[in-house]
This record gives C-alpha cells, structure tokens and sequence, in this order.
C-alpha cells in the first residue's frame, strides 16, 4: 500500500511540475512578446518624436506650408 501510495505520489508530482513547466513556458512567451510590443512601441514613438521635431523646424514648417498653399499652381 505504502508502495501504491509513493508510486501515485511521484506521478502526481512528476505531472504537477509539468504544468508548472508548460505554465512557465507560456508565460516565457508573453513575456517575450511584450518586449518586442514594447521594442516596436519605443520606435514607433522615437519615429513620430523625430517627426514631430522636423515639422516643428524652419524647414519642415515651410514644406508643410507649401504643401497648403493653393495659389502656387
């Protein structure tokens, strides 16, 4: 019995450590993903912060300017 028990005990601790395993993988992966959302996010802000400066320059003001002006035609 004693036997039976250490048996059923094992196998229940062998399966429990992998879920716990399969549960640590996946949250290895959202883990993952979330640095590479946030990598992409970072750029994407450091894009628009870059384009932001250049229209705010003399220069990138006058093109945005011109590009309104309708009686250049």
């Amino acid at each position: 019995m004693v036997t039976v028990g250490a048996g059923v005990l094992a196998t229940t601790a062998t399966a429990a450590l992998g879920v716990l395993a399969w549960k640590y993988k996946g949250l290895q992966s959202m883990a993952a993903g979330l640095v590479v959302q946030l990598a992409e996010s970072t750029a994407e802000n450091e894009s628009l912060k870059s384009e932001n400066d250049y229209l705010k320059s003399a220069t990138g003001a006058s093109k945005t300017l011109k590009s309104y002006d309708t009686t250049a035609e």
